[in-house]
């Protein structure tokens, strides 16, 4: 099998440094380079809890030779048990760490279980604008408009979002003595 691009949007909203930098370290160690997009902080959208804090979001990009239905089994993975955490105060929502299938190559519909491309990606200004930024000209499987033609007429202006700076160490390669 040829090794297929893909996308994957990140989000979490609990030590969010943390979350973001463990999940880009794994995905990194599992696929090499990745291509990364800015961080936003965003505001949660459709949760319906009296306390959220907000989030940050990007997303990623790289090669795979797993399936859609195993690359989302790694996500999960990557994920862990701390997906969402439950706190005693019902009225908080806490959800650690969030990954999510965007695209792969270019497939779209229902494609080894997993729906493609990402099926809220015209709800979550979070997903459009970073791909409209990384690859403004690519057009998403089974749509005439490209990304960043999409960002245009599909933005939120309710949806706030904020650049924010997040480093992460990257996996060296390793040297020879």
């Amino acid at each position: 099998m040829k090794p297929v691009y893909c996308w994957i949007s990140l989000g979490s909203n609990h030590e969010r440094h943390y979350q973001i930098s463990r999940a880009l370290q794994a995905l990194q160690a599992e696929f090499g380079e990745l291509k990364v997009s800015q961080v936003y902080e965003t505001q949660p959208v459709g949760i319906k809890v009296k306390n959220c804090a907000p989030f940050y979001n990007l997303v990623a990009g790289f090669y795979t030779l797993l399936k859609p239905s195993e690359l989302n089994a790694l996500l999960k993975q990557i994920e862990g048990n701390e997906k969402y955490l439950r706190p005693e105060d019902q009225s908080v929502y806490v959800r650690a760490l969030d990954l999510d299938i965007i695209s792969w190559g270019k497939a779209a519909g229902l494609v080894d279980g997993v729906q493609l491309p990402y099926p809220d990606l015209l709800k979550h200004d979070f997903v459009l604008l970073p791909m409209a930024e990384l690859e403004p000209n690519q057009k998403p499987a089974g749509y005439k408009q490209s990304y960043l033609e999409l960002w245009q007429a599909h933005a939120h202006a309710e949806q706030i979002m904020k650049p924010v700076e997040l480093t992460w160490q990257a996996l060296l390669p390793a040297t020879q003595d």
